[in-house]
This record gives C-alpha cells, structure tokens and sequence, in this order.
C-alpha cells in the first residue's frame, strides 16, 4: 500500500467578507462610508496554434482586469456621492473647462487606490494597490417616501485603472 503524505497549510482560518477597508487620498468621503468592495478578477488572452491534427491553445499577452467597484452609503449631505459625481464630470468637462477644474482633475489624473483584507483580527494581511484609477460610473439614487423602514440609501461606484498589485503586508506568509 502507497501512502502520499500531505503538507496542511499553516493558516485555516477563512477569509471573511466584512475585512477590508478602501483608502483614496482623493475620496476621503467615499472611502470613510464604503460598505462593499470586489477583487476584480484578471484574465489573459488565448492564441490559436494549428497544427496538422488540430488547432490547440497557448496564453497569450493580453491580461484583462475585471472592474473594481465599491458600494458606499450616502452620507445625508451627499458630499460622498457629489465628490464622485464631480470628478465625472469635470473628466468629461461636458460645459466648460470650469468644470475640469473645480473637480481639480489635473490632480487626480495619477490616482492610486489601495483595498486593504484584514485578518479575523482586524489586522491588515494583504493589500490590493490600483494604479491610475478612475470612477467610470456612479449609480443613481432613489428616495422613497413610501417606504415603511429606513434603509439607508448607497451608491455603486465602477472604477477604470490600469493595473493592480497585490501585497502580502505580513512577510512570513510569503
């Protein structure tokens, strides 16, 4: 009889979905009320090699990055969502220049945003850094005055970035 032994891992806690927290030096509104966050995914392209039997697949060069977006609930003056819904704008400058800068894009062209995973202990473990990061939509807000419970009202924010890196902050996990 072949046994194999098997190596367990050293940490068999799981990851919880409530441990993270969103930092953006330029969105200190949203970044305070986020509620939910997504690891986007990545893929990469495939390239077709004939052969004389048939075609099979080798990677190719292109990586995709899936959308990074956050929710976030609406404070009641709204300042989280309007800093969103200016920086849009002022992207798009759909008036006027004015726009442009009192969203003051100039110095938010080169935003990098981190998400933060914390341990079971509200440690931080990994750290996820977005480079040139841009919001690309914000999601509408409907109030209700019919409704029979307050359920406070959040916002969907879609990000456009270039690339993202991810960060073991504990070194003796790597």
């Amino acid at each position: 009889m072949v046994t194999t032994a098997t190596k367990q891992p050293d940490n068999i806690n799981y990851l919880s979905p409530t441990g993270f927290r969103f930092i953006c030096t330029n969105l200190p509104e949203t970044s305070f009320y986020c509620q939910t966050a997504n690891i986007p995914g990545v893929s990469i392209s495939e390239v077709p090699v004939a052969t004389p039997h048939r075609q099979h697949w080798v990677a190719g060069d292109n990586l995709t990055y899936d959308e990074f977006s956050i929710t976030m609930i609406v404070d009641e003056y709204m300042r989280n969502w309007q800093e969103i819904q200016q920086w849009i704008i002022g992207l798009g400058k759909p008036e006027s220049y004015d726009q442009y800068a009192k969203a003051k894009i100039a110095a938010k062209i080169k935003t990098n945003a981190s998400l933060f995973i914390l341990t079971g202990s509200k440690n931080p473990a990994l750290r996820f850094d977005f480079f040139d990061v841009w919001p690309k939509t914000i999601s509408s807000i409907s109030m209700d005055i019919t409704a029979s419970e307050i359920t406070y009202l959040t916002a969907d924010i879609s990000f456009q970035y270039n690339y993202y890196e991810m960060t073991r902050l504990n070194p003796s996990d790597k």
